[in-house]
């Protein structure tokens, strides 16, 4: 096995473990090589760095002849919104800000209300242009998911690598370790280092959601990085959500989506999907699973 070495970008660690027998200069190339992908992609996307495609969309309204990797992207987010029944919206950034998860990590609120547009109607997307009329995207619902699924691909086709797990800050894709699955464990989400169950990835995705790893407080009131864009009130349940997926970015995005309707909301699209999903309550220390979790 091949750890390469540690990346840092999209506000995360990210590493990277090859099963595949390699020489160490090929284990330095491919990390070169996938650094330089990976930060790539977050100068592009990332709301953070004002001179991304996000932060100029965010800011001008328009994106003049885009690429087909930034209407894709965002594609898959009006998809999302489909497939969840308007639950998951990627149009909650200036309501993040808002709630001062901004630019500067102020976690200064403001007072202002703001209205979650429908991505449907308030994003316009072709081959000539990208038209924003309300709203700020945000993609951290789903970005280091794709990200990961993109990398899958680059190792698996660029580089003919066969067995790895790619892990963007606890989001996953595992092929297998010499034909097996690939162990992995869930964390608690309050006490880190602690972890309720074992499972395990085969050629799949796996991202986990909860509302006390981003959160902070002002004059008395707790906010999250999890929106629901239907009253745009941070998240407080207090549950925390593991989801395997065949993609990291479908694991990714259900596991928001989760903690903020509960899976009995969605199960046609949990079968449909083949998502398998894991509820943490922390309060009654149970874990109830849709599917073979």
């Amino acid at each position: 096995m091949t750890t390469l070495p540690t990346i840092t970008a999209l506000g995360t660690e990210w590493w990277i473990e090859i099963f595949d027998e390699m020489s160490s200069e090929k284990a330095q190339s491919i990390h070169d090589g996938l650094r330089l992908f990976i930060i790539d992609f977050d100068k592009k996307y990332s709301r953070f760095d004002p001179d991304s495609i996000i932060s100029t969309l965010n800011a001008s309204r328009r994106i003049p002849t885009p690429d087909k990797e930034t209407l894709a992207l965002l594609n898959y987010g009006i998809t999302l919104y489909h497939e969840t029944n308007e639950v998951f919206n990627f149009l909650i950034g200036e309501q993040l800000a808002n709630h001062g998860y901004d630019a500067l990590y102020s976690f200064t609120p403001k007072n202002e209300s703001i209205d979650i547009p429908d991505p449907t109607e308030a994003l316009m997307l072709s081959d000539t242009q990208i038209i924003l009329t309300l709203g700020h995207v945000d993609l951290g619902g789903y970005g280091k998911g794709y990200l990961i699924d993109l990398i899958a691909a680059k190792l698996t086709n660029e580089y003919g690598i066969k067995e790895f797990l790619i892990n963007g800050g606890g989001d996953m894709y595992g092929t297998s370790e010499k034909g097996q699955p690939i162990s992995i464990y869930l964390e608690h989400p309050t006490i880190p280092g602690t972890f309720i169950a074992e499972s395990s990835l085969f050629y799949e995705g796996f991202a986990a959601s909860s509302t006390h790893k981003r959160r902070w407080e002002h004059a008395g009131q707790t906010y999250t990085h999890i929106i629901d864009s239907q009253t745009g009130e941070s998240s407080q349940n207090g549950i925390a959500v593991f989801v395997k997926a065949p993609t990291a970015r479908a694991a990714d995005a259900w596991s928001t989506t989760l903690i903020l309707s509960a899976p009995e909301n969605h199960i046609e699209a949990i079968t449909e999907h083949k998502l398998k999903v894991a509820i943490y309550h922390e309060q009654l220390r149970t874990i109830k699973q849709y599917g073979p979790f």
